[in-house]
């Protein structure tokens, strides 16, 4: 219910409305468990919405006729107080020709962690198909 109440904003706003909000702007989401809000900043005609975690224009009114405005956007807004903290960023990738470093794997086929490294190579692929 949170997700769904967290794309809904108590009051009517306009395209253009959009231009003077104070953000963060609550959302319906917001009470007991704290202000749950998005970020809106527009350029021109270009609206976009923020919620820390993603990141995203505000396309069109699909229907707009006070008391009610429905806005198409492209991606689901995730709340950092309902999903947590953004992951970190990925790993740089290394420069071709870069050396690339492996796990110690001993002769027996252990590694440093006492697991064999087909064991481990199984259980990520095992992760892979549950995701």
């Amino acid at each position: 219910i949170a997700l769904l109440q967290y794309h809904a904003l108590p009051s009517y706003y306009t395209f253009g409305q959009f231009q003077t909000v104070s953000n963060p702007v609550r959302t319906m989401a917001s009470g007991n468990g704290g202000p749950f809000g998005v970020n809106v900043t527009a350029f021109g005609n270009s609206v976009n919405v923020s919620t820390g975690l993603v990141n995203t224009p505000v396309n069109s009114a699909v229907y707009s006729q006070s008391p009610v405005a429905v806005y198409q956007v492209d991606k689901v807004l995730l709340s950092e107080e309902i999903f947590g903290v953004k992951p970190p960023a990925a790993a740089p990738t290394p420069e071709p020709g870069a050396p690339v470093s492996s796990p110690a794997v001993s002769p027996s086929g252990a590694s440093a962690t006492g697991s064999s490294t087909s064991s481990a190579c199984g259980s990520m692929a095992a992760l892979a198909k549950g995701l």
